[in-house]
C-alpha cells in the first residue's frame, strides 16, 4: 500500500482547505493536500463548496474597526448570536468579528476583487470563471510552496489511536488504497448537500468530514439545523434573493393556479409572508415567512410541479432593492428575460449550520483532529448572512496554525495491520464481493429525493420516521443489493456509507428536538420551547451507535427585544 509522510494533512479543495494550507505552510509545517478530484477545478469533485459557481454573487460579512459607522465588531457579534436563536458558539463568533477583517485583508492582497460594501460583494463576472475566485487565488499562492497535492484521493477513515489523530486511510479513483501518516489533520470537507435532490453543493460534497470524524469520535453538534433558500431549478440553479421586495410574491403550480393561500394558518395573509420573506433568503420558522417556504415545497410534494420540481415566480413587475443587477444580468446569460419569462424555483439546501465540535484553534475532541469552513460547527439555528465565506478563511488559517504546531509532537502512533484491516481491506473485500443488482451510484438518487421531501423546510414525526426508516433500509440495500463494475463504484458506495451517517445524525438529533427553531421547522411542534430546548444537541459514536445528549454552549444568551438589528439578515 502506498504511504504518504507529512505533518499536516489538508483534507478537501476550498477555501477553508486553501486557507489552512497556506497557514500551516507559513508555520513551518510540510503540509499535503488531499482533494477527490482536480484541485481548484470550479463545481468539480474536490473543488470545495467555495468554488461552487452557482451563484450570481457571494458575500463575506464585513466588520468594521471597533466603534466604526457600519458592522461594529460588537454589533455584529450580538447580531450573530441573535440570529442563532442561543444556539451559535458565542466565542467562536467573537473571533469571527474580530479577526474577519484580517481575512479580507488577505484576499485583497492576492488579488481578490471586492465591492466594499456592509457586505463584500463578489460578482459572478465571467473573467472568474463563474467562481467567487477564492480558491484559484489561494491555489496560486501554495503552488509557489512545497505543499504536495494529492488528487483523485478518496478519504474513508481517519487513523486514530488512543484517542490522537495521526492520518488518514483511503482509495484512489483507481480503487488502490493508500496511507496518509501525519502529525495533524485538518477536516475541510464541506458539508452534506449531495445527501439532497436540490443543493448547491459539488459532487464531492457527501458529509466524508462529518462521517469519518463521527467514527474517529469525535463530536457534532446543532446537526439539525440547515441553512435552505429558495434558488431556480432550470435552466441553471441559481438563488433567488428577494431582498426588500415590497410585492407580495406571484407564485403558481404547474396549472397556472396560486397556492400559497392553502397553506397560510388562518389569520395569516400572503402579503405577511412576503414581507416577511423579503428581510431574509434562508427558511426560518422566526417570522410568517416559513408558511411561504412550506407553500413552494409542499406543492413539489403534492404532485403539482413542474418537471423540474418548480414552481413559477412571476418578477415581472417586481422591485428589488437590494442588488438586483447582479440577477437580472446572471439569468440573462441563461436566455431569462425577467420582464418576459417566468421563473421556476424550489428550496434548495444550502450548508449546515452544525458540524464537527472544535475549540478555538479548530480542534476537535480528538487530539492533533482539527476541522474548518462547514466542516466545523459554531452557527446555530439560523445563520447571520456572509458569515460562511469569512469565517472559513478565520477558522482555515486559526486550524492551520494550530494543526501546525500540534504535528511537532510527533506521536508514537502506528497504523497496526488490525487497524489497516478494519478500516480498510475488509470494507473493500466486502464490496469486491458483493453481487447485487444495482451499482452503488443507483441508490443515489432515491436517497436524495427522500431526504430533500421529508428533512428540508417542514418537518413531523412521521415525516423524521419515513426518513429514519429509509436510511436503515437503504444500509442493508448498500450491503447485500450492489455490484462494483468498475473502480468508481468502490468510491461511490464508501460516500454512499458516508451520507447514510450523515443522514441519520441529522435525523435522530430533528427528532429529538421537538420544538421549532430557526432553521429547523416542526409542524406537529410549531412553537419554540425555550424552557425544555434552550440547549445544543451533540452527536457522538459509542459502540457503533450514535448517542445524543443536551449540552448548552452559550448560557449567557438572552432574547433580544426586536430580534436582529439590520434588515435583511441573511
Amino acid at each position: 500500500m502506498k504511504t504518504y509522510e507529512t505533518d499536516v494533512l489538508i483534507v478537501g479543495g476550498g477555501g477553508a482547505a486553501t486557507a489552512a494550507a497556506i497557514s500551516a505552510h507559513e508555520a513551518g509545517a510540510r503540509t499535503t493536500i488531499a482533494v477527490k478530484g482536480r484541485f481548484g477545478v470550479p463545481g468539480a469533485r474536490g473543488a470545495g463548496a467555495t468554488s461552487n459557481p452557482l451563484a450570481d454573487f457571494w458575500t463575506i460579512r464585513t466588520v468594521g474597526p471597533k466603534g466604526g459607522l457600519f458592522n461594529p465588531p460588537d454589533l455584529v457579534h450580538r447580531d450573530m448570536v441573535q440570529v442563532g436563536l442561543g444556539m451559535a458558539d458565542a466565542t467562536l463568533c467573537r473571533i469571527f468579528v474580530e479577526e474577519v477583517a484580517d481575512a479580507i485583508k488577505r484576499l485583497r492582497t492576492m488579488g481578490l476583487e471586492l465591492q466594499s460594501k456592509m457586505l463584500a460583494v463578489i460578482p459572478a463576472v465571467a473573467k472568474s470563471g463563474g467562481t467567487n475566485n477564492i480558491v484559484a487565488l489561494q491555489k496560486a499562492v501554495i503552488e509557489q510552496t512545497n505543499t504536495q497535492v494529492i488528487e483523485h484521493a478518496n478519504l474513508t477513515d481517519l487513523l486514530v489511536e488512543r484517542g490522537r489523530c495521526f492520518g488518514a486511510v483511503g482509495v484512489n479513483d483507481a480503487g488502490e488504497p493508500f496511507q496518509i501518516r501525519a502529525g495533524a489533520v485538518v477536516l475541510a470537507t464541506g458539508g452534506v448537500g449531495q445527501l439532497f435532490k436540490y443543493s448547491f453543493n459539488p459532487p464531492g460534497n457527501t458529509g466524508d468530514g462529518y462521517a469519518m470524524a463521527l467514527r474517529a469520535g469525535a463530536e457534532l453538534f446543532n446537526m439539525e439545523f440547515m441553512q435552505q433558500g429558495i434558488a431556480t431549478t432550470w435552466p441553471c440553479q441559481a438563488m433567488v434573493m428577494l431582498y426588500e421586495m415590497p410585492e407580495p410574491y406571484r407564485l403558481f403550480n404547474r396549472d397556472g393556479k396560486s397556492f400559497v393561500q392553502n397553506y397560510l394558518p388562518s389569520g395569516v395573509t400572503l402579503e405577511e409572508v412576503s414581507k416577511c420573506k423579503a428581510m431574509h433568503w434562508p427558511v426560518s420558522c422566526r417570522d410568517k415567512a416559513i408558511h411561504l417556504d412550506r407553500a413552494i415545497h409542499g406543492e413539489a410534494l403534492a404532485g403539482r410541479a413542474t418537471a423540474t420540481d418548480g414552481v413559477y415566480l412571476d418578477l415581472s413587475s417586481a422591485r428589488r432593492g437590494f442588488l438586483p443587477e447582479m440577477f437580472v444580468h446572471y439569468m440573462a446569460g441563461f436566455d431569462i428575460d425577467l420582464k418576459r419569462d417566468l421563473l421556476q424555483i424550489q428550496n434548495h439546501h444550502h450548508t449546515s449550520n452544525g458540524g464537527i465540535r472544535v475549540d478555538v484553534h479548530g480542534q476537535s475532541s480528538v487530539r492533533g483532529l482539527f476541522a474548518a469552513g462547514e466542516a466545523m460547527g459554531y452557527q446555530g439555528a439560523d445563520r447571520l448572512g456572509g458569515t460562511m465565506l469569512g469565517g472559513s478563511q478565520v477558522f482555515g488559517f486559526r486550524a492551520g496554525r494550530k494543526a501546525a504546531e500540534v504535528s511537532k509532537e510527533r506521536p508514537d502512533c502506528r497504523a497496526h495491520a488490525s487497524m489497516l484491516d478494519r478500516l480498510l481491506y475488509e470494507p473493500l473485500a466486502r464490496l469486491a464481493e458483493a453481487s447485487g443488482p444495482a451499482r452503488p451510484g443507483d441508490l443515489l438518487d432515491p436517497l436524495q429525493r427522500k431526504m430533500w421531501a421529508e428533512l428540508l423546510v417542514d418537518k413531523d414525526a412521521a415525516s423524521l420516521n419515513q426518513a429514519l426508516q429509509f436510511v436503515l433500509d437503504d444500509r442493508e440495500r448498500l450491503a447485500k443489493r450492489i455490484r462494483i463494475v468498475e473502480p468508481m463504484d468502490r468510491v461511490a458506495a464508501l460516500e454512499h456509507r458516508n451520507l447514510l451517517d450523515v443522514a441519520e445524525a441529522i435525523i435522530r438529533a430533528a427528532s429529538m428536538r421537538t420544538e421549532s427553531r430557526g432553521s429547523h421547522y416542526r409542524s406537529d411542534y410549531p412553537e419554540r420551547n425555550d424552557a425544555e430546548w434552550l440547549s445544543n444537541i451533540f452527536i457522538t459514536r459509542k459502540n457503533g451507535q450514535l448517542s445524543l445528549e443536551k449540552k448548552w454552549v452559550n448560557e449567557a444568551w438572552s432574547d433580544h427585544s426586536g430580534d436582529v438589528r439590520i434588515l435583511p439578515w441573511g
